[in-house]
């Protein structure tokens, strides 16, 4: 495997981990034995375990008595697209609304944010932050911003509601799209990493993106802060 400052069975996860999540060994399938991968990584086969054990720890793979060991399903899609919106992977995977607040403060618009939301620079700006999930293991941590005067007290619906979607109706917006979306990573902030339960040296990707009503006018900018692996992003060009 040549010199590194990482341990060996650490190299040997990421390669088997890109593999992975690249579909090169797809859902369902079997791994190598331990001693075809000792052999492919020169190395002996309780370095291989180890490495294994670390997959299955990030419910990569499973290991079956006597079977061998097996890739695990893929995690869920979510779908950029116009229509995008966290309740469709609510409904993918059955699970009920279920958005929890973690705080709501005020803050002035800088230029970009406000460039995004058609809003001039200084507008007070309502900040909610939340972590919703659709199963125990997917959990995102949520910011969405929008505009102050018009949303206040929006953040006391989703309380109620556990939904955006729904606490967006309450304020007479039926309907809304998304229009830009962008993507980026980073380490996470400690009470993302709290709320998430990941460490603090685990890095997640962040899905940025605006949300416009029906008259294509900005509505909320929002932050999607999603831990690796959890959640496949797609995305739709047609």
């Amino acid at each position: 495997m040549g010199k590194n400052r990482f341990p060996v069975w650490r190299l040997i996860q990421s390669e088997l981990e890109a593999e992975i999540r690249s579909g090169l060994i797809g859902p369902g399938d079997q791994l190598p034995s331990e001693n075809d991968l000792a052999e492919r990584f020169a190395v002996n086969r309780h370095t291989v375990r180890t490495a294994l054990a670390n997959l299955a720890m990030v419910g990569m793979v499973r290991a079956r008595r006597g079977r061998g060991v097996f890739v695990e399903d893929r995690p869920p899609e979510y779908r950029i697209n116009r229509d995008s919106k966290w309740s469709e992977i609510e409904r993918q995977m059955n699970a009920a609304p279920s958005a929890r607040v973690i705080d709501a403060s005020e803050r002035a618009a800088s230029s970009s944010v406000g460039g995004l939301l058609g809003l001039a620079e200084g507008t007070p700006l309502l900040l909610v932050e939340s972590v919703r999930g659709a199963a125990p293991a997917l959990l995102i941590y949520s910011y969405h911003v929008l505009e102050h005067v018009r949303f206040a007290g929006i953040d006391a619906a989703v309380r109620r509601t556990g939904s955006f979607t729904e606490a967006l109706a309450e304020f007479g917006v039926d309907q809304f799209f998304r229009t830009s979306t962008w993507i980026d990573c980073r380490m996470p902030r400690p009470r993302e990493a709290e709320a998430l339960a990941i460490p603090l040296d685990a890095p997640v990707l962040v899905m940025m993106y605006v949300d416009s009503d029906a008259e294509s006018r900005p509505l909320l900018y929002g932050n999607a802060v999603i831990p690796s692996g959890s959640l496949i992003l797609r995305i739709d060009t047609l």
